[in-house]
C-alpha cells in the first residue's frame, strides 16, 4: 500500500489542529461559564451571609434600644432629649428625670412603618396595642374585620363560636361549632383547649382558614395579637384595625394615619375632632405603646421577612430559664415570604446613631 501523500498528509493534519484548536475553545468557553457561576454564587452566599449579619445586627440594634431608650406618644425614643409639659416639669424635679411622654420628633413609630437598618436590612416595628387582641378584644372588632373582607353575617357569628370552642378546655359544643370530634373527622389536628400562642394559629381554628383566605401570613400578623389586649392604641393601629371602630371608614382611617404621622394623637378627643364625632369605644382606646410587639426584617434583595415577638421583661424574676436576667426576651420567631398584596414600603432613613453602616463581610 502506498502512504498518505504529501499535500493530503498536510491537509489531514490542519483538519485535527483546527478540530483540537475548537475543543479547547469550547473547553476554555465552559470553563469561563462555570467560572463565573461559581464566582456570581461565591458574590451571592457572601451577600446573603452579609444580610444574614446584619439582619442579626440590625434585631439587636432594636432590642438594645427598646430596652435603654423611653417611648412617647409618637414611639421609640432614640437619644435623651426630652420635651416636657409645664406640669410636667414640676413633677420632674430635677433636670435628670425621664418623666414625659410628650413626642421629641424623632421617634422610630411603632405603627410598622418601614425603617432602614443596618446594610441592606429594612424593619419595621409594630405595637401589640395597635392590633386586635384576638384572645381579648371586643367580639365587634374582630366580626368587623370580616365585615371589611366581605364574610357574610351567619358566617362572622359560627367563627366567633368556633374560636371559643377551640380555646375552652371543655368537649362541650357551641351553635355552628366543632370540638375534637368535628375536627379529626375532618382530618385536621384538634383544638389546642387553650388561648391562642401565635396569630398564625388562627388558620388551624375550623372556618377560620376559609374566612382568612384573603389574608397572607404576613396580612395576619399585621391584624392580630395574642397578647392580651382588649384596646386598641390609635397612634399604632394599621389601616385595617383603625377600620374595625365605629364609624371608621377606609377615608377617615387614612386621615388618621396621615394626621398621626405629623403629630402624634395625645388626646382621645383629638380622634373626635378628626372624625366629627367620638366612638362609642373610646374607653376603650389608647394613645400609648404597650411592653409587647412585633418586630419584622427584610433584606433590599427581597426573599422573606423574619418575624419576631418582642416583650420587655424589665420586671423579669427570672423564673422562665429562656430568658433569665435579660430586659427582654423573643417569645417566638418564624420566617415568612414577602408579602404578594402590596408594594413593599419605602423605608426611610431613622436619626439613630447605632444605625451605622454595617462591619463587611469577610472577603
Amino acid at each position: 500500500m502506498r502512504g498518505v501523500s504529501g499535500p493530503r498528509r498536510h491537509g489531514f493534519i490542519l483538519i485535527m489542529v483546527l478540530a483540537m484548536l475548537v475543543v479547547l475553545a469550547l473547553l476554555a468557553s465552559s470553563v469561563a461559564v462555570i467560572s463565573e457561576r461559581v464566582r456570581d454564587e461565591q458574590i451571592d452566599r457572601q451577600r446573603q451571609f452579609q444580610d444574614a449579619l446584619d439582619m442579626a445586627s440590625t434585631a439587636a440594634t432594636l432590642g438594645y434600644l427598646l430596652t435603654s431608650q423611653r417611648m412617647t406618644f409618637a414611639g421609640l425614643t432614640i437619644d435623651d432629649q426630652i420635651v416636657r409639659t409645664a406640669d410636667e416639669e414640676a413633677m420632674a424635679g430635677d433636670d435628670t428625670s425621664k418623666f414625659s411622654l410628650l413626642p421629641v420628633g424623632n421617634e422610630i413609630r411603632l405603627d410598622g412603618t418601614a425603617y432602614q437598618g443596618i446594610g441592606r436590612i429594612s424593619f419595621a416595628v409594630q405595637d401589640d396595642r395597635g392590633l386586635l387582641g384576638v384572645n381579648w378584644a371586643s367580639p365587634a372588632w374582630i366580626a368587623r374585620v370580616f365585615d371589611n373582607a366581605g364574610v357574610p353575617p351567619q358566617a362572622r357569628v359560627a367563627l366567633a363560636e368556633r374560636l371559643l370552642d377551640y380555646q375552652d378546655a371543655d368537649d362541650l359544643y357551641r351553635i355552628n361549632s366543632g370540638e375534637r370530634d368535628a375536627y379529626l373527622k375532618a382530618g385536621r389536628p384538634p383544638p389546642s383547649n387553650r388561648a391562642l400562642a401565635t396569630p398564625l394559629e388562627l388558620r388551624r381554628v375550623m372556618g377560620w382558614d376559609e374566612a382568612l383566605a384573603a389574608f397572607d401570613d404576613l396580612a395576619i400578623i399585621d391584624t392580630f395579637t395574642v397578647e392580651r389586649s382588649p384596646s386598641i392604641n390609635v397612634n399604632t393601629a394599621p389601616l385595617r384595625v383603625l377600620r374595625t371602630l365605629t364609624g371608621v371608614d377606609e377615608a377617615s382611617a387614612q386621615r388618621i394615619i396621615a394626621l398621626r404621622t405629623v403629630a402624634a394623637l395625645l388626646n382621645i378627643s383629638a380622634l373626635g375632632q378628626i372624625l366629627g364625632t367620638m366612638p362609642p369605644e373610646s374607653e376603650d382606646l389608647f394613645l400609648y405603646p404597650g411592653s409587647t410587639g412585633v418586630i419584622k426584617l427584610w433584606s433590599a434583595a427581597g426573599g422573606t421577612v423574619r418575624v419576631l415577638h418582642w416583650t420587655l421583661t424589665a420586671l423579669d424574676d427570672g423564673s422562665q430559664p429562656w430568658h433569665i436576667g435579660q430586659p427582654w426576651h423573643i417569645d417566638y420567631e418564624f420566617t415568612l415570604p414577602q408579602s404578594q398584596h402590596a408594594d413593599q414600603p419605602v423605608a426611610r432613613p431613622t436619626q439613630a446613631a447605632v444605625f451605622a453602616e454595617s462591619v463587611p463581610a469577610p472577603q
